[in-house]
């Protein structure tokens, strides 16, 4: 954009209103700013492969493209902030933002866990490196993911399980205790779970108020009556498709799709104000 005049700095410069949004790979900072970049760089870049993965498997990409969509969001997101104080002072600004930057706030938490002295991140499979149980045990029916995130919610775990001792045994106590001795409690669910149907362990699960989720696969969540209910699934415009739609409601309605993909100049005669589209 800068060889063609059009970068921030000139753009805003004509015309100060404006709210430049400038989003790249690396950051508008640094000896990497004009490096290009992709979502499998980015998360192999910012150490989000290294966390994510099983204990005994190589580190595996994370299954959805979280950094570009996520960068998308912040670009957003700090648009309507310009916009919000262009209101009050009149002037726009240059909103940065990169895929490497967004890719650095989701290891965040990692990078913290480190500076503080915790160590290089350990992958935990479904797992999580703070909370225990938190993670899915395979049933004899399938994976389910028990989340027994606070000491009242495994107190609770323990009952459902038969082993309410659990809940006041010194090891399994606090959170902290649990997961300090993760390697004992972690094989003693998994046992138990293991001559369970996921259905019949949902239900007891559901009853006694603990988070817990089946793994399910594309087909089965589409064909989930949540899925149904929220009525996210949308025609596409065009073609005989149906899509995703936004994640967001206002005053309970989601906004439609409301075209298929502009075809090359289609939107030029309304954008130009040009009779012909194609010019």
């Amino acid at each position: 954009m800068e060889k063609m005049g059009l970068g921030p700095e000139e753009t805003t410069a004509r015309h100060p209103r404006l709210i430049y949004c400038d989003m790249g790979a690396f950051g508008h900072l640094g000896p990497m700013t004009n490096r290009p970049g992709y979502e499998p760089l980015m998360q192999a870049f910012s150490g989000l492969i290294s966390a994510n993965g099983h204990p005994d498997g190589p580190p595996a990409r994370i299954g959805a493209s979280v950094v570009d969509l996520g960068t998308g969001m912040w670009a957003a997101i700090g648009a309507l902030a310009a916009l919000f104080r262009r209101g009050t002072t009149g002037k726009g600004c240059v909103v940065n933002t990169s895929l490497f930057e967004t890719a650095l706030l989701w290891c965040g938490f990692h990078m913290v866990t480190y500076m503080t002295g915790g160590g290089l991140p350990v992958r935990h499979g479904t797992g999580h490196p703070l909370l225990v149980p938190y993670q899915a045990f395979e049933t004899s029916t399938g994976p389910l993911v028990i989340a027994a995130g606070n000491d009242r919610l495994f107190a609770r775990l323990a009952q459902v399980l038969g082993h309410p001792e659990w809940g006041t045994d010194p090891r399994f106590v606090t959170n902290e205790d649990r997961s300090r001795n993760r390697a004992i409690l972690l094989p003693m669910v998994a046992e138990i779970a293991a001559g369970t149907a996921k259905e019949d362990l949902a239900e007891k699960l559901d009853a006694a108020g603990i988070p817990c989720a089946p793994i399910h696969t594309v087909d089965e969540v589409l064909a989930h009556p949540q899925t149904e209910a929220l009525g996210i699934l949308q025609q596409s415009p065009g073609i005989n498709l149906s899509l995703v739609g936004m994640p967001i409601s206002f005053d309970g309605e989601r906004p439609a799709y409301r075209k298929d993909a502009p075809s090359l100049g289609e939107d030029n005669a309304r954008v130009f104000g040009t009779r012909d589209a194609g010019q």
